[in-house]
């Protein structure tokens, strides 16, 4: 059932709908946890306690509340919950939407609109006549979509939903807090973010050229600490682009339009792996 719930969440985003602010707005995980960390701040934890206040005591709730929702009226009340939450962590508008959005501004040649867009979606700040504004924000893209939509996804359907949650409200954690950058929440980062950017690196490595994906990111697969870069240059060669890039403004549009490409071909692989997950743990 989860795999049907996520499939309905992603459709719904896709959708044209007039979402409400605490659907949509780009850190809606950041400014619930913000207000949580306000009312529990007088109580003047720090390291590990304090990030077992701040993210594993909501997540633990949480869980109780929607298993308690599935004992109740066939499950009805918990799937619904379960929708509304997937919907909120994963936002009610898509990546892929907003990319949509962007290659639609460059197309009618609006350099001003297009910066407007990609900051609003993906904080990215600077002109598209920038050199290597292009790259950054391919690369940007690329980190959003890894961290928020695939990693989330991962965890859904291999844990559960207290599970996605637990990620999200770490990543927040770790986005918001100076405190948390070296400390509970990056080593959870680390951890929780490990197996999903390898599994997309294969799917790069599927949706592109497995032989250059191959030989980028060889001797580096196992390492804990270069997620990101990893993805980077998985990304680089399953696109056949030199590291580090450079991009004129029209060869930046080509390469936003073949990123979105391999990044629709790698969620189709995400699916397609994770209903069969659902179906080997069904």
């Amino acid at each position: 059932m989860k795999f049907l719930i996520l499939l309905l969440v992603l459709v719904l985003r896709r959708l044209e709908f007039t979402w409400p602010a605490w659907l949509v707005e780009r850190h809606r995980v950041g400014m619930v946890l913000e207000r949580w960390r306000a009312r529990v701040a007088p109580v003047g934890l720090a390291g590990v306690p304090r990030w077992l206040l701040l993210v594993a005591l909501p997540v633990l709730i949480v869980a109780l509340l929607l298993a308690l929702l599935h004992s109740i009226l066939w499950g009805l009340p918990g799937f619904v919950a379960g929708t509304l939450l997937l919907l909120w962590l994963l936002g009610g508008e898509s990546e892929f939407r907003q990319v949509d959005d962007l290659l639609v501004r460059s197309r009618m040649n609006d350099p001003q609109r297009l910066a407007e867009g990609a900051e609003a979606h993906f904080g990215m700040a600077g002109s598209p006549l920038d050199e290597g504004y292009f790259t950054a924000l391919s690369r940007r893209i690329l980190q959003q979509d890894a961290r928020h939509l695939f990693a989330t996804i991962f965890w859904l359907l291999t844990l559960g939903y207290w599970a996605a949650l637990l990620y999200q409200l770490n990543l927040a954690l770790l986005r918001n807090d100076d405190e948390d950058r070296q400390g509970p929440a990056w080593t959870m980062h680390t951890a929780l973010f490990w197996m999903p950017a390898r599994l997309l690196v294969l799917c790069l490595a599927l949706a592109g050229h497995f032989g250059r994906v191959a030989e980028a990111v060889k001797e580096r697969i196992w390492q804990l600490d270069n997620s990101e870069a990893l993805l980077n240059d998985a990304a680089a060669a399953a696109l056949d682009m030199p590291t580090p890039p450079i991009i004129t403004a029209e060869q930046g549009v080509a390469h936003l339009e073949a990123l979105q490409s391999l990044l629709l071909r790698c969620l189709a692989i995400w699916l397609i792996l994770g209903g069969l997950w659902t179906v080997l743990t069904g």
